[in-house]
């Protein structure tokens, strides 16, 4: 699994450099829209909203453990950081490293580093984060459902190589939360099926998340 997931890294890396078809952002005005959330197609800003939502809800997956419980002393909060701005860019590499490690089961607080206990902390363990995180989700899609043009996204998507990798980079964040959830579920003693719940993009961890008994 690690050779799996470090040669995908890879392989994503010199496709969005190389390969990636349409505009490159720095002559992209999609680029520019989205970051100033001025786009006027809905399912763009919905997506773009999404890979905002989807680094939170990984914050909360692998904060809530220590770094000895995922297998050694191997901090996943600058990777998780990261992921705001690189997505599955930063959390790949996390994911290739730990992947061999062996998993420790147990029911422990979450972990931001043993001087860090901030409010930072305890706002990932928190279900009503995660119930915000739900509703925004739930907003978001009805929203692009009623209002977005699939067509538009979809020309949006061969033409511009900043949508182009955002939309790759959704789809590996939903697979690699199946990984996620797989790992929380071995360390909090819970059934190793929940993972194929990651299969539902956001709203499978989400749900995973919410029906956690674990306190932090």
């Amino acid at each position: 699994m690690r050779w799996v997931l470090g040669l995908i890294w890879v392989v994503f890396v010199i496709y969005a450099w190389l390969w990636a078809p349409g505009q490159p952002p720095g002559e992209d005005p999609i680029f520019g829209e989205l970051i100033t959330m001025q786009s006027k197609e809905p399912w763009l800003l919905v997506v773009f909203s999404w890979l905002g939502i989807f680094p939170a809800i990984y914050a909360s997956l692998l904060l809530r453990t220590s770094p000895q419980e995922r297998g050694r002393r191997f901090p996943a909060w600058p990777f998780v950081i990261l992921s705001f701005g690189l997505g599955a860019f930063a959390l790949l590499p996390y994911f290739a490293w730990v992947s061999t490690h062996k998993l420790t089961p147990a029911y422990t607080s979450l972990s931001f580093g043993s001087d860090r206990r901030s409010g930072i902390r305890r706002l990932a363990g928190n279900k009503l984060t995660y119930g915000v995180l739900l509703l925004l989700t739930f907003g978001t899609f009805f929203y692009g459902l009623t209002q977005g043009n699939m067509e538009a996204y979809l020309e949006a998507f061969s033409q511009s190589s900043f949508v182009h990798i955002m939309t790759i980079d959704f789809v590996i964040l939903s697979l690699l939360s199946v990984l996620a959830i797989y790992r929380d579920a071995v360390i909090s003693r819970r059934s190793q099926a929940w993972a194929w719940i990651g299969l539902v993009p956001l709203v499978g961890p989400l749900v995973y998340l919410l029906t956690s008994s674990r306190q932090t």
